[in-house]
């Protein structure tokens, strides 16, 4: 299971290397929600790993979407995630799965702050 913490940088460890067929391979994760079936894939980039044929180890930063530069906006809850191996550093070029499992994604909601542009009444008596 993957845990990631709302607007950070998280650090993940996963194990992509042994069911990989192609070289030079690009990963995106996909994430699907158990909430409501919405999905958003992002580019892992550069394997932080220091023994890759063990483990593979990435950065995701929470909180922006900037799919193609490591970092996505998910809300809390629970997704089912599968890593795909690609054959550019483009989405559409993936070729299979190498690996799946479960996600959680900690945190609070972001607040939004609302502006009406409506009239301010001033009422002067004099």
């Amino acid at each position: 299971m993957i845990r990631l913490t709302r607007s950070q940088l998280n650090n993940i460890s996963v194990t992509l290397n042994e069911k990989t067929t192609i070289t030079p391979v690009y990963y995106y994760m996909e994430f699907y929600s158990n909430e409501n079936g919405n999905s958003k894939a992002v580019y892992l980039g550069v394997d932080q790993s220091t023994n890759p044929v063990r483990w593979n180890e990435f950065q995701i930063t929470e909180g922006v979407d900037d799919l193609d530069n490591g970092s996505i906006l998910l809300t809390s809850g629970t997704y089912d995630y599968f890593a795909w191996e690609c054959s550019a550093q483009d989405f559409m070029t993936k070729v299979s799965i190498v690996e799946s499992g479960k996600c959680v994604v900690e945190g609070t909601e972001p607040v939004t702050t609302t502006f009406t542009d409506e009239p301010t009444e001033h009422t002067f008596n004099g």
